[in-house]
């Protein structure tokens, strides 16, 4: 009997998602067309509001993939134009905005080989300038610029390609933007991730109103964003550099993406962001300590939206408020700068925690600043700043009401933005779990003990150890008290391993062990070998890859207070980053040999137990917890947890681990 043919054709399925997410996407064109030119506050931000809305299912749709191949793409970017031709009015001035004037006349005082930092535009040394085209519409005229280098190339630019009107700046913009789309495309198909979606960037109101409408240079850093995260993709990390280095000069957050990044991007990377950096400003070094414009002005005069800033200013007073909003955004900067960034999507995630906390900690915000995110949120799933970046057009109800925002205002923006956050800290995503088959009855078990100075301990523990243990490795690592001698007296195989840390002797235990399940325990014997045969139950069947014994029956001087503390945060840290639960981090642990040779661990200090908890959950490999005793050192005197210092290096260590994986 032959086999029923296969349909050539898009299966219906992929048809009725893209049928539904074009009726959504032309209902948000729509919606944009209906306030083309609007200059009604209260209706421009409702109909924001309203694309958002019907943005949201479409933008999910196409998250997910369309499904009907290569016309997806095609489909998002054709409403994506349509949605920015409708919003661009060229003949007539943005509805929300005065800064495209500004723009139009920086261009202009460069144009006349006169640095736009050096003077105000009320300076008598530029009357000469003033029209009534232009003049008439330029803001704060009595501060000299507040855009960086980059920006002032980029209207100068403008003014070349596009002429001399107040919307030539807009159309530069549009070729950034759809520059940074194609950038886009190019990273989600290096990723094998559904093209369409771009459509959170094509298709997004934000992206529609602020640039198409209103014409706002933050497209440019949009620009820089999207050329970063391309870099990553195609491992291009000196063009990474290139793209922070351009970011920071069309606007000064993206250069906090320097230090956070610099552990993935490497030297070149650094040095190519500051020498882009570099260029940009000494190309307007003629205006000497000016360069700066009036920057440090307008951050001491606005304090509209952000979420810290209103909470924290009323109480603390302006400067204080500054000073801990500060301290509270490196120390972010500090910690993301640990993570690993081995994937582009964790650069994304990077991007998003850096520049959204740039943006909630900040004494001013305005809804074109989110720009910045939508790249990174085209990458990596974030509902909490994809709401941020949908609700900000509601801080314009500010002009409104003169000088403060409505309760309410804050309340739409951040309240379910914070429930979004806390949403994801309460339940993280976790990947599929791997089935692993139950091992054969002659599976070998083998033994690890890295030691140091353990003359007193380890001869007990070495006799203690059950008959199912086939191989016993005591890893050395530098012993003065004659360990090496004892553990071969009882038996043992003894690896020295000179080089310190204790990630590296349990790394070379398990490399000098040839079974298929390696165990780890110390040697100063508050780990009890009894418990082994219960530890390594859930490998041997097949219900986990790795094993770890919870330390539950604690001895009197089993652990320190400081080390129960300690282990229970980094256990919540472990269960916040990878969804997994667990209630320890401890020595003693079995793992397959297979999963084992998977895990690519790389951590050689007191963080190496985190970091294979960490990396095995994340593999999606089953993991097991067996309650075990906790005992006190039968001798000797413990390397860290009674000792201050080195728990305190302990403990950061493993806090770095979870950061550099978070």
């Amino acid at each position: 009997m032959s086999a029923a043919p296969r349909s050539r054709g898009i299966p219906f399925a992929g048809l009725a998602r893209a049928a539904v997410a074009t009726t959504l996407g032309l209902l948000v064109v729509g919606v944009e067309l209906s306030v083309r030119g609007e200059t009604d506050i209260r209706r421009q931000v409702a109909a924001q509001l309203t694309a958002f809305v019907l943005f949201l299912p479409g933008a999910w749709l196409c998250w997910r993939g369309l499904g009907i191949g290569r016309a997806g793409v095609g489909l998002v970017l054709v409403v994506g134009v349509l949605l920015h031709a409708v919003a661009f009015d060229p003949s007539s001035p943005p509805p929300l905005t005065t800064d495209t004037y500004r723009y139009a006349w920086d261009a202009r005082v460069q144009a006349a080989g006169i640095n736009p930092y050096r003077y105000a535009p009320e300076a008598p040394a530029l009357e000469p300038l003033r029209d009534v085209a232009i003049w008439d519409g330029v803001n704060r005229k009595s501060w000299r610029t507040l855009y960086p280098p980059g920006a002032e190339a980029g209207f100068l630019a403008a003014r070349g390609l596009f002429g001399t009107g107040v919307r030539a700046t807009t159309w530069l913009f549009l070729v950034a933007e759809a520059l940074a789309a194609v950038l886009l495309v190019l990273t989600l198909l290096r990723l094998s991730l559904p093209v369409e979606r771009v459509a959170l960037l094509a298709w997004h109101p934000l992206a529609v109103s602020e640039i198409a409408a209103n014409g706002h240079s933050d497209a440019l850093a949009l620009l820089a964003c999207s050329a970063l995260l391309a870099a990553f993709a195609y491992g291009r990390r000196g063009l990474a550099g290139v793209a922070v280095g351009v970011g920071a000069l069309v606007k000064l957050g993206p250069v906090l993406l320097l230090p956070a990044l610099l552990r993935r991007g490497g030297r070149r990377f650094a040095w190519l962001a500051l020498a882009t950096i570099a260029a940009g400003y000494l190309a307007y070094a003629s205006a000497g300590t000016k360069v700066v414009g009036s920057i440090f002005q307008y951050l001491d005069e606005e304090d509209l939206g952000s979420l810290a800033w209103w909470s924290l200013q009323p109480h603390l007073g302006g400067e204080p408020a500054r000073i801990l909003l500060l301290v509270v955004l490196l120390a972010v900067v500090a910690v993301v700068a640990l993570r690993a960034h081995d994937s582009v999507d964790q650069v994304a995630r990077s991007g998003l925690l850096i520049l959204g906390t740039a943006l909630l900690t900040a004494a001013f915000l305005q809804p074109w600043y989110a720009l910045w995110l939508l790249p990174f949120l085209v990458v990596t799933a974030a509902p909490a700043w994809l709401w941020l970046t949908g609700t900000l057009p509601l801080l314009y109800v500010f002009a409104l009401e003169g000088d403060a925002l409505p309760w309410w205002v804050r309340t739409a923006i951040y309240g379910p933005f914070l429930a979004l956050v806390l949403l994801r800290v309460a339940r993280p995503s976790r990947p599929a779990l791997r089935s692993f088959a139950s091992m054969p009855p002659t599976a070998s078990v083998g033994v690890a003990i890295p030691v140091i100075d353990e003359a007193e301990s380890l001869p007990g523990v070495l006799q203690c150890l059950p008959e199912l243990v086939d191989e016993v490795v005591v890893v050395d690592g530098g012993s003065r008290d004659g360990t090496p001698d004892l553990a071969r007296a009882e038996g043992a195989r003894v690896v020295v391993e000179p080089r310190h840390g204790y990630g590296r002797a349990c790394a070379a235990g398990s490399d000098a062990l040839g079974t298929d399940v390696v165990v780890w325990l110390d040697g100063d014997g508050s780990d009890d070998p009894d418990a082994i045969g219960a530890l390594v139950e859930p490998v041997l069947s097949g219900r986990a890859a790795l094993s770890l014994g919870v330390r539950t029956r604690l001895e009197r001087g089993a652990q320190h207070w400081h080390q129960r503390l300690g282990n229970r945060l980094v256990a919540w840290l472990v269960r916040l980053t990878t969804g997994v639960t667990v209630r320890d981090i401890p020595p003693m642990r079995a793992i397959r040999r297979d999963a084992l040779e998977q895990l690519a661990l790389r951590e050689m200090t007191y963080g190496w137990p985190t970091e294979m908890v960490i990396v095995t959950a994340r593999a999606g490999f089953p993991i097991a917890e067996v309650e075990v005793p906790s005992r006190a050192r039968r001798g000797g005197r413990s390397k860290v947890s009674g000792r201050l210092g080195p728990s305190v290096r302990a403990g950061a260590r493993m806090l770095s681990v979870v950061a550099r994986h978070a």
